[in-house]
């Protein structure tokens, strides 16, 4: 099934690589609203890409296709463009990598469906061709007969289900197997094992013994970290409700959660700091639960990108450095250009200039030449 999206001119697209929508939350309020117009308007033509039959639109056609000002759009695009929401194609027309990628998905997914249905078909044809199944049955029909004739899908612990053909109800009683005549009371006590392990009986209680350990191990929510200390739980409590303006009606929730922190290993500073934060805006103290555990989470990736920074080697810091000042010297140069392609093609000279090395403007390309720089002087 073809897409009637249009779709950009690219040689090569890697996917892996798109940024994603999501991350546009966190862009300038004047960077987001243009490119959901963008989006909004690529979206309304059903494309991909700004583009009209084979003629490629100019900036001041973008704008006035999204509703928005040239000169604003111009002013903002570059930015756009290093954050990869939008992106230009082998003969410059302006695109969009998110919906380019989503269409690409949803391509291939169509074709797995498509083939597993020709794969299904073929397989139901082939089958009433034998003569296993009657004729004129959907395959899903098909499919729950054959089921039905292996016993069913049996449970996930291995327990027996009436009815199933390859598991008598009754059981065997008396060491012969007795479907016509139903056993007494006292013979279904003695022979009924619910557990379904044929074994002795010391065998079947460490089974069941075993299979309980393994469950209650598997459902446990109990975190590595001890059990705290009460007092101390009441104490971070009290303090908490008292920053975020909470009375004590919120004292059972306020001590349950804190418990649940301190096993987590979120350490009271944090949730006091974060209590503080949302005075008067909290009602309950359940709105504490998700912003104190995204505070902690931050607070540990900054520190491990800070222990990363300092161990990284001193070609990889000279990269970083150089990246991060040749960024808005790059983000300049768009701006007043307005030429993706003469800014790549005069931009090693300009970079020069300012005392960064000739290479692309990207992260991974200085890295690649302190690095280059680094094996040279050691040879």
């Amino acid at each position: 099934m073809t897409n009637c999206y249009s779709r950009p001119q690219l040689a090569e697209f890697d996917q892996s690589s798109v940024t994603p929508f999501k991350m546009l939350r966190s862009m300038p309020a004047e960077l987001r609203g243009i490119v959901i117009n963008l989006h909004d308007a690529l979206k309304e033509i059903r494309s991909c890409v700004f583009r009209a039959g084979g003629l490629v639109l100019t900036d001041a056609q973008v704008a006035c296709q999204a509703w928005l000002d040239a000169e604003t759009l111009g002013r903002v695009l570059p930015a756009i463009i290093q954050t990869g929401f939008m992106a230009r194609d082998d003969a410059g027309a302006l695109y969009s990598p998110f919906l380019y990628d989503r269409l690409l998905r949803s391509e291939a997914r169509a074709a797995r469906k498509a083939q597993a249905e020709q794969d299904r078909a073929q397989w139901v044809a082939e089958a009433q061709e034998r003569g296993d199944v009657p004729t004129g049955l959907t395959s899903k029909q098909l499919a729950s007969m054959i089921n039905g004739r292996k016993g069913g899908r049996p449970r996930k612990n291995g327990a027996p289900v009436a009815g199933q053909k390859n598991m008598p109800f009754y059981g065997v009683v008396g060491g012969t197997e007795n479907p016509s005549k139903k056993p007494d009371s006292a013979q279904v006590m003695k022979n009924d094992n619910p557990t379904g392990f044929s074994g002795s009986l010391e065998e079947e209680r460490e089974y069941t013994n075993l299979t309980n350990n393994i469950s209650s191990s598997s459902l446990s929510r109990e975190p590595e970290n001890p059990k705290p200390d009460e007092a101390e739980v009441r104490l971070i409590a009290q303090k908490a409700r008292d920053a975020a303006g909470l009375g004590n009606g919120q004292r059972t929730f306020s001590e349950t959660y804190v418990r649940n922190f301190l096993r987590d290993g979120i350490d009271a500073e944090t949730i006091l700091r974060v209590a503080a934060q949302k005075c008067g805006e909290a009602q309950k103290f359940v709105y504490l639960d998700i912003p104190v555990r995204d505070t902690f989470r931050a607070k540990q990736e900054a520190a491990a990108q800070e222990v990363a920074v300092e161990n990284a080697p001193g070609w990889q810091k000279k990269a970083k450095s150089a990246y991060e000042k040749a960024c808005p010297l790059y983000e300049k140069e768009m701006t007043e250009k307005g030429v993706f392609s003469r800014v790549q093609r005069e931009w090693p000279d300009t970079a020069a200039k300012h005392g960064l090395p000739p290479v692309e403007c990207t992260l991974a390309a200085y890295e690649a030449y302190f690095k280059s720089e680094k094996q040279q002087e050691a040879a």
